[in-house]
């Protein structure tokens, strides 16, 4: 069905709106340059899909598994992701804002030069994930695991990170990005190896 519309979409030069997708399987699909408003994807698995400048408009994804799919350059705009697996995604350069993202797994993901603003993060798996050059001052997040990610280059400034796992998380040698971070006293702790210090 997504294949039909897809193509149907691009022969007249339109978007794809007020749609329903569900439980489709879909390998090697271009879903890229598209906009997609008001569109749900239910329990869907897409493989090799390219996403790439793709605009997402109250759309949203649950249940489904987009790992390893591309979704450089993309726009989201008060969408909700909820218990997705994204392992391994490319999402360099997409911009998130007044977006819900829950229950998700973004382990390895590409978030490298996002842009996030008034998003909600809760209860997601981005250990290991790239998030270097990144602004994430409008990220909210709760419950998420950031274990070994890569903040290389990206200002934590005001961000709360005080309910996250952020053990081994990577940054410049300076600091710099953890200035302003908010954290607890137990993250300190976790931190601590960072700066140099040795907890006896």
């Amino acid at each position: 069905m997504l294949a039909q519309q897809l193509h149907r979409a691009r022969t007249e030069e339109r978007d794809l709106e007020n749609l329903t997708v569900e439980g489709e399987q879909l390998t090697g699909l271009d879903l890229s340059r598209l906009e997609y408003a008001r569109v749900r994807f239910y329990k869907c698995r897409f493989e090799r899909c390219d996403f790439s400048k793709a605009v997402f408009y109250q759309s949203e994804f649950d249940g489904c598994d987009f790992s390893n799919c591309s979704f450089l350059d993309t726009v989201w705009n008060q969408c909700r992701v909820t218990g997705c697996k994204g392992e391994g995604g490319k999402f360099i350069s997409s911009r998130w804002k007044s977006c819900t993202v829950e229950h998700s797994s973004f382990r390895y993901g590409n978030f490298s030069k996002s842009l996030w603003s008034r998003t909600t993060m809760t209860g997601c798996d981005l250990r290991e994930a790239a998030l270097a050059e990144a602004r994430v001052s409008g990220l909210e997040a709760h419950g998420t695991n950031f274990q070994k990610a890569d903040f290389f280059r990206t200002p934590l400034k005001d961000v709360d990170l005080s309910d996250c796992q952020i053990q081994g998380i990577t940054v410049s040698e300076s600091l710099q990005e953890l200035r302003g971070l908010k954290i607890n006293p137990a993250q300190a702790v976790d931190l601590a190896p960072l700066m140099g210090v040795r907890l006896l």
